[in-house]
C-alpha cells in the first residue's frame, strides 16, 4: 500500500531532482526536500524510509520515462533494418540521456564517494537500462538476424556503454568545449562497428 499520493510522490521525486542540481545529494536534508515538494517530512520517512531508495525511485522513474520513448521491439516498419532500428534507439538513448546529465552527472559524483549510491545507481539504471536493450536484441536473435553464441546481454552492455561513455567524456567532463559530438556520426560508426560483431 503506498503512503503518499501519486501526486505526492512525484512531488518528492521532483523536489530530489531539483535539490540535487542545486547541493552535494548527501548534502539534502529531509528539512530541505519538505520545503520543495511540500510534503511533510514524517509521510516522507514512512514512504521511503530513506534518501537511498528516494534517489532509486528517483532512477526507477527516469528509465521508465527513457523506455516508454525507446519503440517496442516487436514493432519493426516495413523496410527497416536491424542498423536502422538500433540508430533510432542510439539517437533516443543520446537525447534522454542529455537531457539527464546534469543530475546524472551528481550522482555519478555521489557514486564515486558513496559506494552504497554507487552499487544503488548500477543496480537500479545501468543494469535495467541494459535488460531493456538486451530484450530487443533477442528479439532479433530469435528472427535469425544474429549470430546464434551471441550474448545479447553482453552485446548490450557493450553497446549502450560505449554509447554512455562517450557522452559522458565529452559532456559531463568538458570535451564539448574542446570538440562538439557529432551525434550522426557516432551513432553511425558505433553502428557499423556494433553489427560486424553481432550479425552472422
Amino acid at each position: 500500500m503506498n503512503l503518499l499520493s501519486a501526486e505526492q510522490q512525484r512531488a518528492v521525486l521532483d523536489g530530489t531532482v531539483k535539490l540535487a542540481l542545486q547541493y552535494e545529494i548527501s548534502a539534502i536534508t529531509l528539512d530541505q526536500l519538505t520545503k520543495v515538494s511540500g510534503v511533510p517530512a514524517f509521510d516522507i520517512v514512512r514512504h521511503y524510509q530513506s534518501k537511498e531508495k528516494i534517489l532509486a525511485a528517483v532512477l526507477e522513474r527516469e528509465l521508465e520515462l527513457i523506455a516508454g520513448s525507446v519503440p517496442a521491439p516487436e514493432l519493426r516498419f516495413p523496410g527497416e533494418t536491424l542498423r536502422d532500428e538500433l540508430q533510432v534507439l542510439a539517437k533516443i538513448m543520446l537525447q534522454e540521456y542529455r537531457g539527464r546529465l546534469p543530475f546524472l552527472g551528481k550522482l555519478l559524483s555521489e557514486s564515486m564517494k558513496n559506494p552504497e549510491v554507487g552499487e544503488m545507481f548500477y543496480r537500479t539504471f545501468i543494469v535495467q537500462g541494459r535488460l531493456l536493450f538486451t530484450e530487443l536484441l533477442n528479439a532479433r536473435k530469435r528472427k535469425g538476424e544474429l549470430r546464434e553464441d551471441l550474448d545479447t546481454e553482453a552485446a548490450a552492455a557493450m553497446f549502450l556503454s560505449a554509447l554512455t561513455f562517450v557522452l559522458l567524456v565529452v559532456e559531463l567532463f568538458g570535451g564539448e568545449r574542446i570538440e562538439p559530438l557529432d551525434d550522426e556520426r557516432l551513432i553511425r560508426e558505433m553502428t557499423d562497428v556494433f553489427l560486424r560483431g553481432v550479425c552472422k
